[in-house]
Protein backbone atom coordinates (compact mmCIF):
# COMPACT_ATOMS: atom_id res chain seq x y z
CA UNK A 1 0.00 0.00 0.00
CA UNK A 2 1.42 3.40 -0.98
CA UNK A 3 2.13 5.78 1.85
CA UNK A 4 2.30 9.57 1.66
CA UNK A 5 3.93 12.07 3.93
CA UNK A 6 2.06 14.98 5.45
CA UNK A 7 3.96 17.32 3.13
CA UNK A 8 2.87 15.32 0.08
CA UNK A 9 -0.76 15.37 1.26
CA UNK A 10 -0.66 19.15 1.79
CA UNK A 11 0.83 19.61 -1.66
CA UNK A 12 -1.92 17.54 -3.26
CA UNK A 13 -4.63 19.40 -1.40
CA UNK A 14 -3.16 22.73 -2.49
CA UNK A 15 -2.97 21.56 -6.11
CA UNK A 16 -6.58 20.42 -5.96
CA UNK A 17 -7.74 23.79 -4.60
CA UNK A 18 -5.79 25.60 -7.30
CA UNK A 19 -7.30 23.40 -10.02
CA UNK A 20 -10.80 24.02 -8.67
CA UNK A 21 -10.16 27.75 -8.70
CA UNK A 22 -9.02 27.57 -12.33
CA UNK A 23 -12.09 25.56 -13.33
CA UNK A 24 -14.50 27.87 -11.48
CA UNK A 25 -12.71 30.93 -12.75
CA UNK A 26 -12.81 29.62 -16.29
CA UNK A 27 -16.52 28.91 -15.96
CA UNK A 28 -17.18 32.40 -14.70
CA UNK A 29 -15.15 33.80 -17.56
CA UNK A 30 -17.22 31.89 -20.12
CA UNK A 31 -20.45 32.97 -18.42
CA UNK A 32 -19.31 36.58 -18.42
CA UNK A 33 -18.31 36.38 -22.08
CA UNK A 34 -21.78 35.04 -22.87
CA UNK A 35 -23.48 37.92 -21.07
CA UNK A 36 -24.68 36.01 -17.99
CA UNK A 37 -23.64 38.88 -15.72
CA UNK A 38 -24.33 41.74 -18.13
CA UNK A 39 -26.89 44.24 -16.91
CA UNK A 40 -30.02 44.81 -18.97
CA UNK A 41 -29.96 48.22 -20.63
CA UNK A 42 -32.67 50.71 -19.73
CA UNK A 43 -35.38 52.05 -22.04
CA UNK A 44 -36.79 55.46 -21.20
CA UNK A 45 -40.06 56.79 -22.59
CA UNK A 46 -38.10 59.47 -24.46
CA UNK A 47 -36.08 56.75 -26.23
CA UNK A 48 -39.15 55.28 -27.93
CA UNK A 49 -39.94 56.42 -31.48
CA UNK A 50 -42.17 59.49 -31.58
CA UNK A 51 -44.55 57.77 -34.03
CA UNK A 52 -45.29 55.11 -31.39
CA UNK A 53 -47.98 56.24 -28.91
CA UNK A 54 -48.09 55.70 -25.16
CA UNK A 55 -44.30 55.89 -25.05
CA UNK A 56 -43.99 55.36 -21.29
CA UNK A 57 -46.23 52.30 -21.44
CA UNK A 58 -44.39 51.04 -24.51
CA UNK A 59 -40.99 51.48 -22.83
CA UNK A 60 -42.20 49.51 -19.80
CA UNK A 61 -43.58 46.72 -22.00
CA UNK A 62 -40.40 46.46 -24.04
CA UNK A 63 -38.24 46.35 -20.92
CA UNK A 64 -40.27 43.38 -19.72
CA UNK A 65 -40.03 41.20 -22.83
CA UNK A 66 -37.08 42.13 -25.06
CA UNK A 67 -34.08 39.79 -25.09
CA UNK A 68 -31.46 40.93 -22.59
CA UNK A 69 -29.02 43.43 -24.10
CA UNK A 70 -26.61 45.89 -22.51
CA UNK A 71 -28.22 48.76 -24.43
CA UNK A 72 -31.17 49.50 -26.70
CA UNK A 73 -31.71 52.07 -29.44
CA UNK A 74 -34.54 53.10 -31.74
CA UNK A 75 -34.84 54.20 -35.36
CA UNK A 76 -38.02 55.72 -36.78
CA UNK A 77 -39.45 56.65 -40.15
CA UNK A 78 -42.70 58.55 -40.63
CA UNK A 79 -43.68 59.62 -44.13
CA UNK A 80 -47.03 61.47 -44.02
CA UNK A 81 -49.82 60.39 -46.31
CA UNK A 82 -49.43 61.62 -49.86
CA UNK A 83 -52.08 60.34 -52.21
CA UNK A 84 -52.24 56.61 -51.38
CA UNK A 85 -48.78 56.35 -49.85
CA UNK A 86 -47.98 56.30 -46.15
CA UNK A 87 -45.15 54.79 -44.13
CA UNK A 88 -44.67 54.56 -40.37
CA UNK A 89 -41.80 52.43 -39.05
CA UNK A 90 -39.99 51.98 -35.76
CA UNK A 91 -37.15 49.49 -35.21
CA UNK A 92 -35.77 48.55 -31.81
CA UNK A 93 -32.10 47.55 -31.77
CA UNK A 94 -30.09 45.83 -29.06
CA UNK A 95 -26.36 45.98 -28.43
CA UNK A 96 -24.41 46.22 -31.69
CA UNK A 97 -27.25 47.26 -34.00
CA UNK A 98 -29.09 43.93 -33.77
CA UNK A 99 -32.71 44.44 -34.78
CA UNK A 100 -34.93 42.97 -32.06
CA UNK A 101 -38.43 44.22 -32.87
CA UNK A 102 -40.11 46.20 -35.63
CA UNK A 103 -43.30 48.26 -35.80
CA UNK A 104 -44.62 48.73 -39.35
CA UNK A 105 -47.62 50.47 -40.91
CA UNK A 106 -47.84 50.44 -44.70
CA UNK A 107 -50.71 50.63 -47.21
CA UNK A 108 -52.01 47.23 -48.30
CA UNK A 109 -52.27 48.66 -51.82
CA UNK A 110 -54.84 46.16 -52.98
CA UNK A 111 -52.65 43.13 -52.25
CA UNK A 112 -54.98 40.08 -51.90
CA UNK A 113 -55.40 38.86 -48.36
CA UNK A 114 -53.78 35.51 -49.13
CA UNK A 115 -50.66 37.31 -50.33
CA UNK A 116 -50.81 39.96 -47.65
CA UNK A 117 -48.64 37.93 -45.27
CA UNK A 118 -45.45 38.49 -47.22
CA UNK A 119 -46.41 42.16 -47.44
CA UNK A 120 -47.09 42.59 -43.73
CA UNK A 121 -44.79 40.05 -42.10
CA UNK A 122 -41.67 40.37 -44.24
CA UNK A 123 -40.85 36.68 -44.29
CA UNK A 124 -42.23 35.49 -40.94
CA UNK A 125 -44.28 32.35 -41.47
CA UNK A 126 -47.99 32.40 -40.78
CA UNK A 127 -47.84 29.32 -38.54
CA UNK A 128 -48.49 30.11 -34.88
CA UNK A 129 -50.71 33.09 -35.61
CA UNK A 130 -54.36 32.91 -34.65
CA UNK A 131 -57.29 35.13 -35.68
CA UNK A 132 -57.76 38.15 -33.44
CA UNK A 133 -60.65 40.60 -33.33
CA UNK A 134 -59.27 43.95 -34.50
CA UNK A 135 -59.51 46.08 -37.61
CA UNK A 136 -60.58 44.49 -40.89
CA UNK A 137 -58.63 41.31 -40.17
CA UNK A 138 -55.99 40.49 -37.57
CA UNK A 139 -53.84 37.64 -36.33
CA UNK A 140 -51.75 37.35 -33.18
CA UNK A 141 -48.93 35.12 -31.96
CA UNK A 142 -45.93 35.10 -29.66
CA UNK A 143 -43.62 36.49 -32.35
CA UNK A 144 -45.89 38.85 -34.26
CA UNK A 145 -49.27 40.56 -34.43
CA UNK A 146 -50.67 41.84 -37.72
CA UNK A 147 -53.75 43.98 -38.24
CA UNK A 148 -55.45 45.13 -41.42
CA UNK A 149 -56.77 48.57 -40.50
CA UNK A 150 -59.45 50.20 -42.70
CA UNK A 151 -58.20 53.58 -43.76
CA UNK A 152 -59.28 55.97 -46.47
CA UNK A 153 -61.77 55.44 -49.28
CA UNK A 154 -60.34 55.50 -52.78
CA UNK A 155 -61.28 58.52 -54.86
CA UNK A 156 -62.16 56.41 -57.87
CA UNK A 157 -65.76 55.11 -57.64
CA UNK A 158 -66.16 51.42 -56.98
CA UNK A 159 -62.67 50.83 -55.58
CA UNK A 160 -62.25 49.16 -52.21
CA UNK A 161 -61.21 50.87 -49.03
CA UNK A 162 -57.45 51.22 -48.72
CA UNK A 163 -56.20 49.32 -45.69
CA UNK A 164 -53.08 49.80 -43.63
CA UNK A 165 -51.05 46.65 -43.05
CA UNK A 166 -49.88 47.13 -39.45
CA UNK A 167 -47.53 44.72 -37.72
CA UNK A 168 -45.35 44.40 -34.63
CA UNK A 169 -42.83 41.64 -35.18
CA UNK A 170 -40.01 40.26 -33.03
CA UNK A 171 -36.88 39.03 -34.80
CA UNK A 172 -36.32 36.34 -32.16
CA UNK A 173 -38.41 34.79 -29.38
CA UNK A 174 -39.11 37.31 -26.63
CA UNK A 175 -37.70 36.88 -23.14
CA UNK A 176 -40.94 35.65 -21.59
CA UNK A 177 -43.58 32.96 -21.93
CA UNK A 178 -45.55 32.74 -25.16
CA UNK A 179 -48.81 33.87 -23.55
CA UNK A 180 -47.32 37.07 -22.14
CA UNK A 181 -45.41 37.68 -25.38
CA UNK A 182 -48.66 37.52 -27.34
CA UNK A 183 -50.41 39.78 -24.83
CA UNK A 184 -47.66 42.42 -24.98
CA UNK A 185 -47.34 42.33 -28.78
CA UNK A 186 -51.11 42.62 -29.18
CA UNK A 187 -51.26 45.70 -26.94
CA UNK A 188 -48.32 47.29 -28.78
CA UNK A 189 -49.83 46.53 -32.19
CA UNK A 190 -53.27 47.94 -31.35
CA UNK A 191 -51.75 51.13 -29.92
CA UNK A 192 -49.49 51.52 -32.95
CA UNK A 193 -52.34 50.80 -35.38
CA UNK A 194 -54.47 53.44 -33.69
CA UNK A 195 -51.67 56.02 -34.05
CA UNK A 196 -50.99 55.04 -37.66
CA UNK A 197 -54.70 55.38 -38.48
CA UNK A 198 -54.52 58.92 -37.10
CA UNK A 199 -51.21 59.83 -38.78
CA UNK A 200 -52.46 58.56 -42.14
CA UNK A 201 -55.54 60.78 -41.80
CA UNK A 202 -57.82 57.83 -42.47
CA UNK A 203 -61.39 58.65 -43.43
CA UNK A 204 -63.16 55.53 -42.14
CA UNK A 205 -63.32 54.00 -38.63
CA UNK A 206 -60.34 51.84 -37.62
CA UNK A 207 -62.48 49.09 -36.02
CA UNK A 208 -59.80 48.74 -33.33
CA UNK A 209 -60.50 47.83 -29.70
CA UNK A 210 -60.84 50.76 -27.36
CA UNK A 211 -57.75 51.45 -25.30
Amino acid sequence: MARFSAATARARIGWGVALSAVVVGGGLGVAASQGAFAQRGDIAASDVCSNVPERARTAEALRSVLPKESSYSFEETLLPRKNDHFTSLCTVYGGEDKALLRFRALPRDGVPWDAWWSHALFGLKREGLEPYSAGERAWAGSRAVVIGVPCWTAKAPGEAVRDLAVSVQASAPLDTGSEKAREVLTALAVDFARQAHKDARCEVPSRLPEG
